[in-house]
């Protein structure tokens, strides 16, 4: 009787230790997914400029740093706060990002009611509008505005431009702006402080070849538009008329206008390739006329969201957002925590490739005819009227990117009336009558 209670005993550990061994072992916690969100303006999917080049970043994204893309796509101006506040719901998404000016509103509103959520604008002025209306709130920790450095980028195209003038015996290049706004003089000064430094290039490295930079060799208008196609078509017809070798197109789709332009010239003199030439921005509008759009003065948007998702994924978007007051740039040769962070370029044919293949895939999206040719014969006629153009030309605007590069130049930042005043006088105003900015 004795041994019963040992007895006893023995058999209440085995069998407890029966039951720990036969317990379920829980399952380990599912690693979280690392998504961000990429909400469009109302351009949409298979705009082939901001909106495909801020999914392609996202897809860029993906394809590095293992995250996975949701995609907004807006219709209406009216889906802007929604479409971000969707995705800011979404508890697997730690970066949404904004695509466009028009969303500046939207993202200051909705980054308020999501605190520990990251907030990316690309080209916007979010933390402005947070400055003017919730001064106690700026800079708002989650919310990051990219902007690009356009006055650099004009300044590389306005030196080609120039270029191409003397190479063809040409006695203009032209610009046709949208809305006058001072974002819009960053691009006007750059694009004629880069005619000017090709000219002073030109005199010390291709003699045969040089002129004097005269206050009227750069004509440009401003349409008051970005939208009314006709009104570029006007502007751009009448620089051609004075025998323009190139027009650079600031105003969005009244590009559209100026490629018009050029076709009417084009089939009247039985041409396949330029002069007269235009010249694309933003992204890569080299494939829209192949042979008669130059070079783009491209803004890499993708890089923006790339950039934007690694720092949120190293951990240091926040602290960037305190150090830049909310506002990162990107452009030639800029840095971002020490590393190099570069949003601006002129289009090369790897460029080209991706919109052509991005053209592929919006013919696909919506099923409307998007490319004016074949790929390949795109490419084709792309590469060989950058290869008819001789290579001194490239050579000058190569030596301009690195020397802004370097900080060697300084292109000059224009934002405000006096600035725009002072440069107008320095660098030239229209042919017509001088005009003070309103």
């Amino acid at each position: 009787m004795k041994s019963r209670p040992g007895l006893l005993a023995l058999v209440t550990v085995v069998v407890i230790l029966l039951l720990q061994t036969s317990a379920p072992t829980p399952a380990p916690a599912a690693a979280r997914v690392f998504k961000i969100a990429v909400v469009s303006d109302v351009g949409g999917r298979g705009d082939l400029s901001f909106n495909d080049m801020a999914f392609k970043g996202g897809e860029d994204a993906e394809r590095d740093f293992g995250v996975r893309m949701v995609e907004l796509v807006s219709k209406v101006e009216a889906d802007y706060v929604p479409n971000l506040t969707t995705a800011a719901r979404d508890p697997d998404v730690q970066l949404v990002v904004g695509v466009g000016f028009l969303l500046s509103d939207a993202l200051a509103q909705v980054a308020q009611r999501f605190p520990n959520k990251n907030f990316m604008g690309i080209d916007t002025f979010s933390q402005s509008i947070v400055k003017d209306k919730f001064p106690a709130k700026y800079p708002l920790p989650n919310l990051m505005d990219i902007v690009y450095e356009e006055h650099k980028g004009s300044a590389l195209v306005g030196a080609l431009g120039t270029l191409l003038a003397a190479q063809y015996n040409k006695p203009y290049i032209g610009g046709v702006f949208g809305i006058e706004i001072p974002v819009l003089w960053k691009f006007e000064i750059g694009y004629k402080w880069g005619a000017r430094w090709a000219t002073e290039w030109m005199l010390k490295n291709k003699p045969d070849k040089a002129f004097k930079y005269r206050s009227d060799f750069v004509l440009w208008t401003y349409t008051g538009t970005f939208s009314d196609i006709p009104k570029g078509y006007a502007a751009a017809k009448a620089m051609y008329a004075k025998d323009a070798v190139a027009v650079y197109n600031i105003a969005g789709p009244l590009g559209l206008g100026i490629n018009q332009a050029v076709q009417e010239i084009a089939r009247a003199r039985g041409l396949r390739s330029g002069p007269p030439f235009w010249i694309g921005v933003d992204a890569n509008q080299d494939w829209i006329n192949p042979g008669f759009v130059i070079a783009s003065m491209m803004k890499r948007v993708d890089k923006g969201v790339y950039f934007a998702t690694k720092w949120v994924r190293d951990g240091t978007f926040r602290s960037l957002v305190k150090q830049h007051n909310g506002v990162v740039v990107l452009g030639i040769g800029t840095r971002v925590a020490g590393a190099l962070a570069e949003g601006i370029s002129v289009s090369t044919l790897a460029d080209l490739d991706e919109f052509v293949q991005m053209g592929v895939n919006a013919e696909r999206l919506t099923r409307k005819k998007v490319l004016p040719a074949p790929p390949a014969e795109i490419r084709a006629r792309v590469k060989a009227m950058r290869d008819a153009q001789p290579a001194w030309v490239w050579q000058a605007v190569a030596e301009l990117e690195k020397a802004i590069r370097e900080g060697r130049v300084t292109v000059p930042l224009v934002l405000t009336k006096p600035d725009i005043e002072k440069w107008r006088n320095e660098l030239g105003w229209t042919p017509e009558p001088k005009r003070r900015v309103s």
